[in-house]
């Protein structure tokens, strides 16, 4: 089986060097490798040009290969930065002699395998280390310890005794793994789901694969962003491919026709029923069965066409988070790229939005110019938009923030609070004035702190997709 990642770094300091969205790890018949003549050349060149003397230890990097051979190094294991690994990374990113993954004959688009450097006797060698995916997958079935960055605020979580919480795994379930990344309910209140390289439903009893239709499904096929529109139509992106289903069949559709062979984030605006498309192509807009292409040949204040999430507000403002900056397109159709002002969203991609009945808007925030590499609590966190046009932001430097790296916000209009997700510090309530809650698989029932994405059902239940299965959070009653 292949682990497919939506960008996942498997080591704990992060580079910013890679288009890295969608890739396997150390996939295909044929897996990534280099030519090895030339990659004892590199080594060699690294002996001649780096002092070694008294030197030991070794350091892991997470490189990435695609089709045509080149790559770039995703991440490493050296927290400290030293002299000698930001060397290697150079070399390896330099490194034009490597061998793409081929799966039936073809190359993979990407493809990442990890690379052991270790220093003894004064020298370094360096080779492939293969992962084994069985025990790569076992990895996921012990969570690791939550990552709290704010070490100044208190966490007396009074609301955690409120909520049931019930988790659905593959251990408990049918669930076929709990690599779930994305949710959508639909109108029917039907659970869709992705499961690694699956897609399933769920109606409170029982999963079932829901893509038996879609005939060119092949090894290594994998989905990467879910939603349902106002018609109950479910749109996806699977590997290459947009794809629909109007609960009849599945419709897959030309790339050529539609201008885009994939999203990164798929967003139904109920409001105008318009469906969002963002993409490396800008954002494409579908509605009434027409396509629509917003990009930098048609609005040249738009940051980059690298456009990463986007929604309209209630004042029928498009925003859209770019990996060059955020922008806003008014009623008026007037763009605002907030890389030319001075508000919090510069240097910030906004990355998912919700609004309250005031017109309160919430945002989760990228720093995608990041001033340190290799800092795992960027400047990031969430901000709210007030209705007079200012910003506030909210970090784990002023306020109950647990980690600022966040994967999804959704205002709770029941109970009138915020949720926020994270990647390693599980959950967050947050009361709107001054009270922070902090839920994550240490404190409560929720078994991992890596929580994907979120979304309500029409009773305003609150569902988390996880790296541990599927959470249900219901208010007692």
């Amino acid at each position: 089986m292949a682990i497919q990642a939506n960008a996942q770094n498997l080591f704990p300091v992060k580079l910013e060097n890679c288009k890295a969205e969608k890739f396997c790890l150390d996939c295909g018949d044929i897996k990534a490798g280099y030519e090895q003549n030339e990659f004892t050349k590199l080594q060699d060149k690294l002996n001649k040009e780096l002092n070694l003397q008294g030197i030991k230890g070794a350091v892991k990097f997470q490189v990435l290969v695609d089709a045509t051979g080149h790559a770039c190094v995703l991440s490493h294991t050296d927290q400290s930065n030293n002299p000698i690994s930001l060397k290697i990374i150079e070399e390896l990113n330099k490194f034009d002699k490597w061998t793409p993954a081929i799966t039936g004959g073809k190359a993979v688009e990407k493809s990442s395998i990890n690379l052991i450097f270790a220093i003894n006797n004064n020298k370094i060698s360096g080779q492939i280390e293969r992962i084994d995916m069985k025990i790569f997958n076992k990895s996921f079935d012990t969570p690791s310890s939550p990552e709290i960055y704010n070490k100044t605020y208190v966490y007396k979580n009074g609301s955690l005794k409120n909520y049931k919480m019930t988790v659905w795994n593959s251990s408990n379930s049918n669930l076929p793994n709990n690599m779930n990344d994305h949710i959508t309910i639909d109108k029917n209140g039907l659970i869709w789901l992705t499961v690694d390289e699956g897609l399933v439903t769920f109606d409170g009893k029982e999963f079932k694969n829901a893509e038996q239709d879609i005939t060119d499904k092949g090894k290594f096929f994998s989905y990467y962003a879910l939603t349902t529109d106002n018609e109950n139509v479910k749109w996806v992106y699977g590997t290459k491919n947009i794809y629909s289903f109007d609960n009849v069949k599945w419709t897959k559709y030309d790339s050529t026709a539609i201008g885009i062979d994939g999203a990164y984030e798929i967003v139904n605006n109920q409001k105008t029923g318009e469906v969002f498309f963002c993409s490396d192509e800008g954002l494409t807009i579908y509605k009434d069965r027409k396509w629509t292409n917003l990009n930098k040949s048609k609005l040249k204040d738009l940051p980059s066409n690298r456009v990463n999430f986007a929604k309209r507000d209630s004042k029928n403002r498009i925003w859209i988070g770019t990996y060059s900056g955020t922008a806003i397109i008014d009623e008026n159709n007037q763009v605002t790229n907030f890389e030319n002002t001075n508000t919090i969203l510069k240097g910030k991609c906004i990355t998912s939005m919700d609004e309250d009945e005031n017109g309160n808007l919430f945002f989760t925030l990228f720093e995608f110019d990041r001033k340190v590499k290799g800092k795992v609590n960027n400047d990031e966190g969430i901000a709210i938009r007030y209705p007079d046009g200012t910003f506030k932001q909210f970090t784990t430097e002023n306020s109950g923030m647990p980690f600022n790296h966040t994967t999804c916000v959704l205002y709770d209009k029941n109970e009138k609070v915020l949720w926020i997700s994270t990647d390693r510090a599980g959950l967050v309530r947050y009361d709107l004035k001054d009270g922070w809650e902090n839920y994550h698989n240490e404190n409560s029932d929720i078994p991992t702190s890596y929580i994907s994405t979120m979304t309500f059902d029409m009773n305003g239940n609150l569902y988390l997709a996880t790296r541990q299965g599927l959470v249900k959070i219901e208010r007692k009653q």
